[in-house]
């Protein structure tokens, strides 16, 4: 082989042999066979970028479609919901405020001046005539009405009234007013028994025509007298009513109590009622509904109105916006998730974050909203407001807790939303740190997880048992303070003719609420009549005692003078005009007592019955372990409240006249004694001078009503007062050396009784 084939077979090939730039041409290939490092972290941060912008708006959807959201939610729930006006009504007493405070307000004298009918009449038994169950019966209705039209349900509001409920008081209310007249008018005297009938015919016509008589004729009648003046009169009645009315209305004849009589007969004569519910009824559509003649869209151009009228436009809306915005927020939050989920991102977490974001976004909007839309109705009680002060009393405590209802369920809404939105934050954070914690070792997990359980078991035991860390606290009285003082050295709240009640449907009541609601309200003592069923010779005795307008008011409604019950009852005078069962009664103390067991109760009986009866009436009712047997003697030491709370005996039962030694049914006279119960003036309520029992007696009971006329709701609201309750008490302190023991008035929920009471006790004055 030769030389040159054998190097040119085994020498490399020269590099130059290679094209010029094919270095160049490999470095490009190998380039774009991979990629730049630094571009591919540009792009990734430009992605990264856009998912969170794209994230953001997302969560910036959410929040703006739940703001809407949550306003027509409140909206839904408050002011487009009947059961939001009718629970706050409620929770501020208006129905029985109508009474307490509306009626009794000088202010209404000019609203009711128009009013044929004295107002004193009209405060007295207007509750009995129309309670407030009634007035909250009619106005609900009214309340469901004007709200379907608010929620767009109607188109226009018929203004009309449902007066089903008022007809069967509308004759109640007749009687009692002509009573009322008969009893106002003066009285002229005859010499002869025929002037005398021709008196009462003329009377009588002008009862039957609706008029008011000026004056009534007055004579001694002998028992031939009145026969004969009867004969003629009921000679105008049917058969059954005449032998009804002969026997009562000779008996007032008799007595001299002329205006008893007239208002006896005067009623059944009087059509006027029947008269004025038939034409009334003619008047109504299907004879039951009054029709104004006017609708809300006929008032349009009253400011109120037109708001009314917007919100009924606007609430149309409602349910499609609300609809758009929940598929909006659903839309936004499964966008929100995808994102975090693509980004590597926990998406509950994310979820959690817009949950927040949403929940501040509301509670800002709910601050905006507080400070730009102020309760309208707080200027009501504003000097110069043209409502009487109890209107506008009542209208601006239902004001405020509208607003707070309001705002609380906005606020319900918003918490909602940042809790979830917690929820979820923290659940995503625990997985986190749960992950974390894998890394450890076995016991740092357990020490971890103990540090965080443990005082987590801690705060969740103390909220949600927070007695079992304290102390229970003992009470007497409401207080703790009062447990350590006798009996006789608390001061109690007590009312006058506690069984004579509007609430039981008594005429011509001295109270609102039924025994046991008076207990409900503070009421410790309870000044209780306890009759047999009043006969006709005692119905004509007690009206005697009456003053006249008193008893010419209350006598045509005496007509079941005849009627006879076996037992005992809680009268006042004449079981007629208003009856309860006293044992039935005296179950119904011992089971509140039962349901309250820190407190003390004292029953203060007038007693027209034996006193044998009385004590079997306790035994038949079940109290016999819970009365308390007063001290022998008169000036020995009475029990403790705890003590009587501790043994169960807490029930305290005097009368007034008869006395029972070696039994728990003593004399109160025997332990205490009282001021006079026949104050006629104000100024009569200023004194302490004693009426019956020893001026040296342990116990004082302060009689703190008038008695010139009917119980009046209008004196009460002054009489009760706060600052003359504690003027009465402290003349009785430095002219008796001694704190009154009870304060009885009439209408105890008007006024400030139960604040009184408390100064008197020492105690701190709470706002009711």
């Amino acid at each position: 082989m030769r030389l040159g084939e054998r190097n040119g077979a085994t020498a490399p090939q020269p590099a130059t042999a290679q094209p010029a730039g094919g270095r160049r041409g490999l470095g490009l290939a190998a380039r774009l066979s991979r990629r730049d490092p630094a571009g591919e972290r540009a792009d990734t941060r430009v992605d990264t970028g856009r998912r969170r912008l794209a994230q953001i708006a997302l969560t910036a959807l959410v929040v703006i479609c739940w703001l809407p959201l949550v306003v027509i939610l409140t909206a839904r729930s408050t002011v487009l919901s009947p059961d939001f006006y009718t629970e706050g009504l409620s929770h501020v007493h208006a129905y029985d405020r109508v009474y307490t405070e509306i009626l009794p307000d000088p202010a209404v004298d000019d609203l009711l001046a128009g009013l044929p009918v004295d107002r004193t009449l009209v405060t007295a038994n207007l509750r009995t005539v129309l309670p407030p169950s009634t007035v909250e019966g009619m106005t609900d209705e009214q309340i469901r009405r004007v709200v379907a039209y608010l929620r767009g349900d109607e188109d226009d509001i018929a203004l009309t009234v449902d007066m089903r409920p008022l007809f069967t008081n509308i004759s109640g209310l007749a009687n009692r007013y002509l009573a009322g007249e008969l009893g106002a008018g003066t009285t002229y005297q005859v010499s002869n028994v025929s002037e005398f009938t021709d008196g009462v015919i003329a009377t009588l016509n002008d009862v039957a025509a609706g008029r008011a008589p000026t004056s009534l004729p007055t004579m001694k009648l002998r028992p031939q007298d009145a026969d004969l003046v009867l004969g003629t009169v009921l000679a105008r009645f049917d058969p059954v009513t005449r032998a009804k009315l002969q026997e009562p209305a000779r008996a007032l004849l008799l007595s001299g109590n002329i205006a008893g009589a007239l208002a006896l007969l005067g009623p059944p004569l009087f059509q006027g009622d029947d008269q004025a519910i038939q034409q009334l009824r003619g008047r109504l559509v299907d004879g039951t509904v009054l029709n104004l003649g006017v609708s809300l869209s006929d008032l349009g151009d009253r400011p109120a109105i037109r708001a009314i009228d917007r919100l009924h436009d606007i609430s149309g809306l409602l349910l499609p916006v609300g609809a758009a915005c929940v598929v909006a927020i659903f839309g936004g939050l499964v966008g929100a998730a995808a994102i975090a989920t693509s980004r590597g991102r926990s998406p509950v977490r994310a979820l959690g974050y817009v949950g927040l974001a949403a929940g501040l976004g509301s509670l800002l909007l709910g601050i905006a909203m507080r400070l730009a839309l102020p309760n309208p109705l707080t200027s009501l009680d504003a000097p110069g407001s043209k409502l009487p002060k109890g209107a506008a009393d009542v209208l601006t405590d239902f004001g405020a807790t509208a607003y707070r209802g309001i705002e609380s369920d906005f606020l319900r809404l918003t918490i909602w939303m940042l809790v979830l939105g917690a929820i979820l934050t923290g659940l995503s954070l625990l997985a986190a740190a749960a992950a974390r914690l894998e890394r450890h070792t076995r016991r740092r997990r357990l020490v971890a997880t103990a540090v965080v359980v443990i005082p987590a078991i801690v705060a969740v035991t103390w909220a949600a048992f927070p007695g079992a860390a304290a102390d229970a606290r003992v009470v007497c009285e409401g207080s703790a303070r009062l447990c350590d003082r006798h009996y006789d050295e608390v001061s109690y709240a007590a009312s006058h003719n506690a069984m004579a009640n509007s609430e039981d449907q008594f005429l011509g009541p001295a109270q609102d609420p039924s025994i046991v609601h008076q207990l409900d309200l503070g009421v410790r003592g309870l000044l209780l009549d306890v009759h047999h069923w009043t006969t006709p010779e005692e119905v004509s005795k007690a009206l005697d005692a009456l003053d006249p307008t008193t008893r010419a008011a209350l006598e045509p409604l005496t007509r079941g003078a005849l009627s006879t019950r076996p037992g005992l009852w809680l009268c006042h005078d004449m079981c007629q005009l208003g009856a309860l069962d006293f044992t039935t009664e005296l179950r119904a103390i011992g089971d509140w007592l039962d349901r309250n067991p820190t407190e003390v109760v004292t029953l203060i009986l007038q007693d027209q019955v034996p006193a044998n009866e009385i004590i079997g009436a306790v035994d038949q009712a079940g109290l016999g372990n819970k009365v308390v047997t007063p001290p022998a003697d008169p000036d020995g030491e009475w029990p403790t409240l705890r003590q009587m709370t501790t043994s169960g005996h807490r029930l305290v039962v005097f009368t007034e006249s008869q006395d029972t030694p070696g039994s728990f049914l003593r004399s109160f006279y025997r332990y205490g004694s009282d001021t006079p119960f026949d104050a006629r003036l104000p100024a009569d309520l200023a004194g302490c001078t004693v009426k019956r029992g020893s001026a040296d007696a342990r116990l004082l009971l302060v009689n703190h009503w008038l008695t010139a006329a009917a119980p009046s709701r209008r004196a009460a609201l002054d009489d009760n007062a706060t600052g003359l309750l504690l003027a009465r008490a402290g003349v009785c302190e430095r002219a008796r050396d001694r704190r009154p023991t009870f304060v009885a008035v009439d209408f105890a929920n008007i006024g400030a009784l139960p604040q009184a009471i408390a100064t008197l006790n020492g105690l701190s004055v709470t706002a009711s």
